[in-house]
């Protein structure tokens, strides 16, 4: 299935019906930061980040609250809004407004919040890290196809070679000046060049799938999918002049995944300082307001008749006589009404405003232990910036090592190959004038041609290796 995939892919890349602009380096990489799923992946954790600093700096703020309640008492009770004794079913309701803020917490939510600032600050990086590897990847995979493609140049112009020589020489054979043998010896090589020309043309087209899925284009956006060739000049040899003590300390400063690092231990330090401040005695000002509504809570709509009744006696003149109250209405004929909604409100409304101490004494060590983790965090933090800057220094003296030696062999293969093309112009003089034979001249081709492969491998090798140091220095990845 895979390699009906890869020769599927290589036919439509290779139809002109399918064709669509070259993309260059920085398109391709512009498509992966919009596309890659790690680097999306990381934008979200910056959102994440940017939430919680949010939610830790409005934490400063005063809370506030509101709400209602409504519902059924059963039973005996007294009525907290007509303090009246109820044993039938009460209907009440009530509304309240409240608010709470920490006067003082032991700057724990203000250092909290700087720490969180913080966090951003590395999530940021970390993303900006990300979408670094991803451009060396790319750079690396881009190269690899601009390899493929001149090392396919390479094959065609040998086969051209080979083939202008079989044809001069079935003209020879068949003009009886040489022997058919030497015709056999040709073509052997023409079909062995052939053979590597579309070993060529495979690993072409592998480079490219392997572009394309770094990129993660989709099926439609890769039909047709090819790259622009640019000029590639020699200045990495100018980085060299740096020595990769001076390239770290360069880095060391401009590295995302070092600002990263210490960005977290900036963070660490300050959830330190936050759980530390719970050890500390917090206070508290808080306040509400609050009304209530019940149905005991009636007025008078009719007074009703007026009675009296006996309320005592009084003696006079040695004669008991009763003693009657003031006439009043009688409650048995009053009427009455649940006093309205606006009115209980009104009647009902009370404040509360209050300061809470609060001071720590023992908790089951929860806070202490916070502050134990907090400082082991805090030491875990300042041990990853140490790790981080260590790989950094070692990752930038291999790539300096590798530089360097990727410019000597580059510089090497140039010779070699100045070297073999004059030995095969000569040796293809010799063999037209049949002075070595076919075994001999296919040797000296055979030995060019894999100088010319090795010469292209080792410049792009070399132009890689340059790029990984322009890309610590600060430089953007460019072709």
């Amino acid at each position: 299935m895979r390699i009906a995939i890869i020769f599927a892919f290589f036919f439509l890349a290779s139809n002109s019906s399918f064709s669509q602009d070259k993309w260059d380096l920085q398109k391709c990489i512009d498509y992966a930061f919009q596309n890659n799923v790690t680097v999306q992946q990381s934008a979200l954790n910056v959102q994440r980040s940017e939430i919680g600093l949010k939610q830790s700096k409005l934490g400063l703020l005063p809370s506030l609250n509101t709400g209602a309640t409504y519902g059924f008492n059963f039973g005996q009770r007294i009525d907290p809004f007509t303090n009246q004794f109820a044993t039938d079913r009460v209907s009440t309701s009530n509304l309240f407004l409240s608010s709470s803020l920490d006067v003082f917490n032991g700057f724990s939510k203000r250092n909290s919040m700087k720490s969180n600032q913080q966090d951003l600050e590395a999530s940021r990086y970390d993303l900006e890290s990300i979408k670094n590897d991803i451009s060396l990847q790319v750079c690396l995979a881009y190269l690899r196809v601009l390899q493929n493609k001149e090392s396919l140049l390479v094959s065609q112009n040998q086969i051209e070679i080979t083939q202008l020589q079989v044809d001069r020489m079935e003209k020879l054979v068949d003009a009886g000046q040489s022997p058919r043998g030497m015709l056999f010896d040709l073509e052997s090589q023409l079909a062995q060049e052939q053979l590597n020309m579309v070993t060529a043309e495979n690993a072409v087209t592998l480079s490219l799938l392997s572009l394309t899925q770094l990129l993660q284009l989709e099926y439609d956006e890769a039909q047709g999918f090819d790259i622009v060739k640019p000029d590639l000049t020699d200045e990495g040899v100018e980085l060299l002049s740096n020595s990769a003590q001076d390239i770290y300390l360069r880095a060391k400063g401009l590295m995302p995944q070092v600002q990263a690092a210490e960005a977290r231990q900036s963070a660490a330090e300050y959830a330190l300082s936050s759980t530390q401040g719970q050890l500390y005695p917090s206070l508290q000002l808080s306040g509400s307001l609050g009304s209530g509504f019940s149905e005991l809570n009636q007025v008078v709509t009719d007074e009703g008749e007026l009675t009296t009744f006996p309320i005592g006696t009084v003696v006079v003149g040695g004669d008991v006589l009763p003693v009657n109250s003031f006439p009043q209405p009688d409650p048995t004929t009053q009427s009455f009404e649940t006093k309205n909604f606006g009115d209980q409100l009104q009647d009902n409304f009370n404040q509360n405003l209050q300061l809470t101490l609060s001071v720590p004494i023992f908790n089951g060590w929860s806070a202490k232990a916070n502050v134990e983790r907090a400082k082991i965090n805090q030491l875990d933090a300042n041990l990853s910036y140490r790790q981080i800057t260590n790989q950094l220094r070692f990752d930038i003296e291999q790539a300096y090592a590798d530089a360097k030696a990727a410019m000597n062999t580059y510089l090497a293969s140039e010779q070699a190959v100045r070297a073999l093309e004059e030995s095969f112009k000569y040796a293809e003089v010799r063999y037209e004038q049949e002075v070595i034979n076919a075994v001999d001249f296919n040797l000296t081709k055979t030995q060019y041609t894999n100088a010319q492969v090795d010469m292209l491998r080792s410049k792009y090798d070399f132009v890689f290796r340059t790029k990984i140091l322009d890309f610590y220095l600060g430089n953007p990845i460019t072709l």
